[in-house]
């Protein structure tokens, strides 16, 4: 749907913490945000029940990033409620660390499944090769997609921390690992699904830092500020409402692919005969008049515009 932008106003906004353990990830989202549902991957929130400072909230205790899928379904379609009849408003995945680390299993016990099959039985001969890795990766990125517009206004993803080593040279031609501090545990790409990341530190007195921001957040959140209280009021402030439930990239993929399954260049040239009797020579110089080398059933729509604009 075309959109004008002065005429947006509703927004969600989409938090990622990281940090080391004990760094108050769990604890935050719970503690000051409204309405939570909190996706428990690791167990922390058995830690979290029953304090008086942390109001009552919904959790679901799964590593099944296909469960998880079908919780934020449910939660978009506004099945899934408090016992009063409130929706969800804020969704805390927690423990998006425990997701890769499954899924980089899964990734694993397929590449051994293959290994098996072609009669090598040791499990640690079996290498991962790319359709592996996009086996592992590929549901993960669904839910990536899901996190753009769940239908709620708040949502939180933690991870946590892993050291980051970078290979330097060294005289005489070796090479050797230093460690050049601390980074995200989680997938790839994460990162730039949300709209601001905190890395939470658990230093005394505690303190967090603005690692990544979006947009009108970058003027209220510069890159690289150090806060010693984490900014719940205007966060909560900047949220105006749930935005538009986007469709996954998944069920965009099986449309396009449905799409140009459907269209072939017979089809292209049978339309441009009817159309105004054109020849496969006539189709051939308008495409390439509007810069389209070859049949492209992925545009097709442009070669179709581009045969009525070339007949003009």
């Amino acid at each position: 749907m075309l959109e004008f932008s002065e005429n947006v106003e509703t927004r969600n906004i989409k938090i990622l913490v990281w940090g080391p353990t004990a760094s108050r990830k769990t604890e935050t989202p719970l503690r000051y945000f409204p309405h939570v549902l909190i996706i428990d991957c690791e167990g922390n929130t058995d830690q979290c029940v029953g304090m008086p400072e942390i109001p009552p909230f919904l959790r679901i205790k799964t590593k099944d990033v296909y469960q998880i899928l079908d919780v934020m379904d449910k939660v978009a379609t506004g099945e899934i409620k408090f016992p009063d009849g409130s929706p969800v408003e804020t969704l805390v995945i927690d423990g998006a660390s425990v997701l890769w680390s499954v899924r980089q299993e899964v990734g694993s016990l397929n590449a051994e499944k293959r290994a098996r099959k072609y009669g090598n039985t040791d499990p640690d001969a079996a290498n991962m090769v790319q359709l592996d890795w996009v086996i592992a990766k590929r549901p993960l990125k669904r839910l990536h997609a899901r996190l753009n517009n769940p239908g709620v206004k708040y949502v939180f993803v933690t991870a946590r921390e892993k050291d980051e080593y970078q290979e330097i040279d060294k005289p005489g031609g070796k090479k050797e690992l230093v460690k050049m501090g601390t980074m995200m545990d989680a997938m790839r790409g994460i990162d730039y699904e949300v709209n601001i990341g905190f890395q939470f530190f658990n230093d005394i007195p505690w303190k967090c830092k603005v690692v990544k921001v979006q947009g009108t957040l970058g003027s209220m959140f510069p890159l690289g500020t150090e806060l010693a209280e984490f900014p719940h009021e205007e966060l909560l402030a900047y949220a105006t409402g749930t935005g538009e439930i986007i469709e996954d990239d998944v069920a965009v993929a099986e449309r396009n692919l449905e799409r140009e399954e459907d269209k072939t260049q017979t089809d292209l040239l049978t339309w441009a005969r009817k159309f105004n009797g054109s020849t496969p020579k006539d189709v051939a110089k308008a495409l390439k008049a509007a810069g389209i080398e070859s049949f492209d059933a992925t545009r097709w729509d442009d070669m179709i515009e581009a045969i009525q604009e070339f007949v003009e």
